[in-house]
């Protein structure tokens, strides 16, 4: 693979890095009384498109987040991880896919949001509203919330089984490296899995109701994290999120990025 596209990779890597590191950092604060927001990714998008500053420090991030997305995206294509042609490898290259293409989703509407700051709010402002409260968007609405309960169960067992450890080359640290290296990733897909999860309860529960999309997001699920269990339990769920992102920090510098089919699955 090109050093230069596996360069484009690593600044995607790490502006995802920094995505969790803001949304960790803004809702910690919130949550223990320090100023700040619930804060999820468009919620960002909108804060940081209100000056010229923040509008320019989005483009920059949507640019390299692609390169997360291009790599992902030509993996499962290529499958030069090897997960196969079965049907468990196919499950396997579309979810990689799928992953990448969510993050598409994401610098698309960074891009969008820094460019067109005054309608920042475009789900709000175009028809999907209406379109899910027909039968069709009823049924995909539903479809969409069950892939993110199955996406809900991977994250929990991605961190109990420790998978995530396969695809960062860690071998020569130092044996306490490693394990703060495993105890982040464990703590990190944890909490993702618990917002993630509440967050497709809400999804779903949007196409019998008049929920807003926007009101299915991160932010929504902080919010019911915290109106069910407290303040100390969003801080805590968002402590998880800055431990993630410092995982993520650790992979933009170990991992295995280029993989070729004699290697090893993982």
């Amino acid at each position: 693979m090109n050093t230069k596209f596996l360069f484009f990779a690593r600044a995607g890597l790490f502006a995802k890095a920094v995505l969790f590191l803001a949304i960790g950092v803004f809702t910690s604060m919130a949550a223990f009384n320090l100023g700040g927001f619930k804060a999820g990714s468009f919620t960002l998008m909108n804060f940081l498109a209100g000056n010229t500053l923040g509008r320019a420090l989005l483009i920059l991030w949507a640019i390299a987040l692609s390169g997360y997305v291009f790599w992902r995206v030509f993996e499962s294509i290529a499958d030069r991880r090897e997960f196969g042609n079965d049907l468990t490898g196919i499950a396997e290259r579309i979810g990689f896919g799928f992953g990448g293409l969510v993050y598409a989703f994401l610098a698309v509407s960074a891009l969008f949001v820094a460019l067109n700051p005054e309608t920042s709010s475009w789900l709000k402002e175009t028809d999907m509203q209406q379109l899910i409260q027909s039968d069709l968007g009823k049924y995909t609405i539903m479809a969409i919330a069950v892939g993110m309960l199955g996406a809900t169960l991977n994250e929990f067992y991605i961190a109990i089984s420790r998978k995530f450890a396969k695809t960062i080359r860690i071998e020569n640290l130092n044996p306490l490296y490693k394990n703060l290296i495993l105890i982040c990733g464990m703590t990190g897909y944890a909490s993702r899995g618990i917002t993630l999860g509440i967050a497709s309860f809400l999804l779903w529960d949007s196409a019998f109701t008049n929920r807003d999309l926007e009101d299915t997001n991160k932010e929504a699920a902080f919010s019911v994290m915290e109106y069910l269990f407290g303040n100390w339990t969003l801080g805590v769920i968002a402590l998880g999120f800055i431990i993630y992102a410092c995982y993520v920090f650790v992979e933009v510098r170990y991992r295995n990025l280029q993989t070729f089919r004699k290697n090893p699955r993982h």
